[in-house]
């Protein structure tokens, strides 16, 4: 008669993320979906704004603020490319949200870092864009080198729909506190139960009675 010895020293503990999920990782996952779709809305309006006007006009409108021929039109080049640059780059940042939103659900600590360090940078980008807005839409703006940036900064600004600086607002003030709720909720306890790696467990080995 054979005697086969019950499983004994370290036992290898379950993988992070292979419990329950906790509701708090749920709806930090959700907030980076909704960040991501609200990245892609913002960079679809920045299209559509810049859409409304041609080269030829922004060019024009830097020549009436003081600008020589040669440096209207490359400045003109320099607000479309810049534009257009920046909404691919917000697509793409759209994107990596999506992507921390599913390891994060899966309980990845390599995502929840991620999180936290682009969140941060996230949460600065949104504050000082609205504060530039504030100040944009408070204080004036003067003349350097004969070219009036006040007078060409209030012609671009009467090109553009109206709706479109209201709704620019309220996106970045709802992407700064969805962020904030992420880094919030995956520092809590429950999340951080959800990712951490427990220790193996030693047990010591079983003899036949």
């Amino acid at each position: 008669m054979s005697y086969t010895p019950p499983p004994s020293g370290y036992l290898v503990p379950p993988a992070p993320g292979a419990g329950p999920r906790p509701g708090t990782v749920t709806a930090s996952s959700m907030l980076l979906y909704l960040t991501s779709a609200l990245l892609v809305l913002s960079a679809a309006l920045s299209v559509y704004t810049y859409s409304a006007l041609s080269a030829s006009e922004i060019e024009d409108i830097y020549r009436q603020g003081g600008a020589d021929p040669s440096m209207a039109e490359s400045s003109a080049a320099i607000v479309m490319g810049a534009a257009y640059g920046g909404a691919v780059l917000t697509v793409v940042i759209a994107v990596l949200f999506v992507i921390l939103g599913l390891f994060v659900n899966r309980g990845k600590q390599w995502a929840r870092v991620t999180t936290w360090v682009i969140g941060g940078i996230g949460l600065c980008c949104c504050g000082f864009g609205l504060a530039g807005q504030a100040m944009t839409a408070s204080l004036t703006g003067g003349s350097a080198g004969g070219i009036d940036q006040e007078e060409i900064t209030k012609r671009l600004s009467e090109q553009m729909p109206d709706w479109t600086t209201g709704v620019s607002i309220v996106i970045t003030v709802v992407q700064l506190l969805a962020l904030l709720a992420v880094i919030i909720l995956l520092a809590l306890p429950p999340s951080n139960n959800f990712f951490r790696k427990p220790a193996p467990e030693w047990t010591p080995p079983a003899y036949p009675v």
